[in-house]
Formats: structure tokens, sequence, C-alpha cells
């Protein structure tokens, strides 16, 4: 033991003595053989008296544990990502639970806040209120759910003795619906599209695929042959759901699908030849494709953006209305789309078989093509495969 006064036995098991130039009480005792010294975080001797006393009737009750060792909150940050990728969560989601951390982190830092141990509710409702400033109610939702999570595995690793944000309840903004383009809306916009981004499209609006989706299809999930588009969960390359589907192909899209030639790239849609990759082999990008069908829907006078237009996502959104509106039964376009919010038995007990697939999606009134199926593809953009029939 260090320090000038003399230890101070207090219940029995536990020596307090004054430590460093602020006279800081350390608790010394042992512990099921290991000899520990804890800080009592007061310079008052009468205040660490009462904590060791409490220490001492912990130890007697064998319930006392120990505070954590400090742990950086960037570190429980990977450590939980970390994790996380170990049961198997989606690429998608280690992106962005990481982002999110990454953001909580550098605002604590401006707070000068770095350790777990550090993080008060004070500073999770002050960093809520920030994000609100800059993003969407439903996202802040989200990024707040995420670092709740955050804190409660840090607990169930020990790094913190109690969740500091266990007692904060958060309210989930209600589900505001998206209104989709319609049929007529659908048809100028594909009219309007030039290149591969007309067949991107339509492919979207005929399958309501998500953009996501699209990206990850390879040159055997389009059977031209049993008129199927696979939606294939792969390792890596998950869907939202983790679930494989297949969607018919309608009539209306198969004439564009088959009209396009093969692709050698291991993606059925690609990007394109650029400076950067000649080949034009790269898989295409999301946002990308975002920003393009923004471009022609502005250019045909309509709304754009999350809030109150169109995106890409808004073609999903048509293809659930356009087909429940055509009497399409709700559980096969669920089927189609990959939906799985419904737990009831009815949905565990049905099952669509592939001839009534085949037989809805031929009802769709997705009407005549505008596409052209005798249209030359693009040099080094062209992306659908011929498959052998």
């Amino acid at each position: 033991m260090t320090g000038d006064a003399e230890p101070e036995r207090v219940g029995g098991r536990v020596a307090i003595y004054p430590r460093g130039k602020k006279r800081t009480f350390i608790a010394d005792f042992w512990q099921d053989g290991v000899h520990r010294k804890v800080s009592l975080k007061t310079a008052n001797r009468r205040v660490a008296t009462e904590r060791a006393t409490a220490i001492a009737a912990g130890l007697h009750q064998g319930i006392f544990r120990p505070a954590p060792a400090a742990v950086e909150v960037r570190r429980a940050a990977d450590d939980y990502v970390a994790s996380l990728a170990t049961d198997g969560r989606a690429a998608k989601t280690l992106v962005k639970y990481a982002g999110v951390f990454k953001v909580f982190i550098a605002f604590l830092a401006r707070k000068r806040v770095v350790k777990v141990s550090q993080v008060t509710a004070s500073h999770f409702d002050a960093w809520r209120v920030e994000r609100r400033a800059a993003r969407h109610a439903k996202t802040v939702y989200t990024e707040s759910v995420v670092v709740k999570q955050l804190f409660k595995w840090a607990k169930t690793r020990k790094l913190v003795t109690d969740d500091p944000l266990a007692g904060i309840r958060l309210n989930k903004p209600p589900m505001v619906p998206k209104a989709g383009p319609g049929i007529e809306q659908v048809e100028a916009i594909l009219a309007a599209a030039e290149g591969p981004l007309k067949t991107w499209l339509a492919v979207l609006a005929m399958t309501g695929m998500r953009v996501g989706e699209l990206q990850r299809l390879k040159p055997e999930d389009v059977d031209l042959a049993g008129n199927w588009v696979h939606v294939r969960s792969r390792p890596g390359a998950e869907t939202k759901t983790k679930r494989s589907r297949k969607v018919p192909i309608h009539p209306r899209l198969r004439v564009a699908l088959a009209a396009l030639p093969k692709s050698h790239s291991a993606w059925v849609f690609t990007a394109g030849a650029s400076r950067k990759h000649p080949p034009g082999d790269r898989g295409i990008d999301p946002k990308r494709v975002n920003t393009q069908f923004a471009r022609v829907v502005r250019s045909l006078g309509l709304p754009t953006g999350r809030e109150s237009g169109f995106v890409v996502h808004s073609l999903r959104h048509f293809f659930e209305t356009y087909t429940v509106n055509a009497g399409i039964p709700q559980r096969v376009i669920d089927t189609w789309l990959g939906h799985s919010s419904d737990t009831s038995m009815a949905a565990v007990y049905y099952r669509l078989l592939d001839a009534d697939s085949q037989h809805f999606m031929a009802k769709v009134p997705f009407g005549p093509g505008r596409l052209d199926p005798e249209a030359r593809p693009v040099a080094g953009a062209d992306s659908i495969p011929r498959a052998a029939e």
C-alpha cells in the first residue's frame, strides 16, 4: 500500500487510505484469491467509509462485483459489429451499424466523452436532438435503436455495470404511406429512360425487386426457359429477409429480357465501360441508378425525393399497389415481394405453387410494352443475358 496515512480497516475485510495529489480514497481487499484496489472516487473520509462498508457487505454476501475496466466506446462498437458478423448478420447491416457508431462516437468526442462508462442518458438525448435537425424522424429512430443495442450488448459483455440507456423508451414514428407512381407515370418514365436504364427500371417495375437485389442478380438468376427471375440470398449478398424467392417473368418483361444479348460479367447488370474500368463488367451502383431515375422523373415534371416525390424504390410501391388493384391475392404479392411481416398461421401454412404463381403474373395488366425488343443495346452497357430456351 501507498499513502501518507495509515490504512483504516472497514467491515473487517476492507482497508481504506487516501492516495495521490487529490487524496482520493482507495479500497484495498482480497476477493476470490485476487488482490483488488478500487477507487472510492471521493476525498471525503466519511463518504469513503460508507462506500467501503457497502463493499465489505457485498463481499460478505458474495454479491460484490468490481466495476469493469474502462473501455472506449470506439472499441466497444468495433467489438459489437464483429460479434454481429459472427452471428451472420448481413454485410449491408454491418456497414450501416458501423456508420451509425461513427457518427455517435464523433458526437461524444465533441463532448470529451471517450469511455463507455462515461456515456449518460443526457448524451444520448442531446445526440438525438442534433440528428433530428439533419435527418428524418424515422432515420433518427432507427439509429437510436442501434445505439441502444450497443449499450445493451456492452452490459452483457460486462463492459459497463449498468446500461445508461436501459430506461429510455423510443417512440416509433407512425408509418406514412408513400405514394408510388401510377401506371401512366411508369409508362412515361420507361418511355423517357434510355439505354440500359430503360430495362433496369422495367425489371424493377414488373418484379417489385429492390434495387440492391437488382444489383446482385447473376446470369443464372434470370431463367427465361423456366420464366423466372430468382432473387437469391447468398452469403455476403443476403436479401433483406435472408430468404430467396422467385418472381415470374411477365410476358411484357420477357420480350425485353429475351431481346438482350448474353452478358459475360459475373453480374446480370453492369455499369458499362469507363476510364477506370474499361472492361465494363462492374455491377451497377444503386445510388447511381437512383440518380439516373431522378433525372428522368424530373425531365417529365414529376416530383422526386423521399419526402414528397419519387425515388427508384417507388417502383416497388407501384408494383404492390398495381398488382393489388389488379385483383392479385395479397399473399401471392407478398411472396413475390419477399415480405415476411405476417406471422399468422395462415402465412405459415400458405404455399404458392409455381403454376399458380405464373398464372397470377400473366393476369397482371401491365399492357403493351413500350420497350422495343429490336432496339440495339448500348455498346459495353448491355446486361441482361439471353438464357437458353
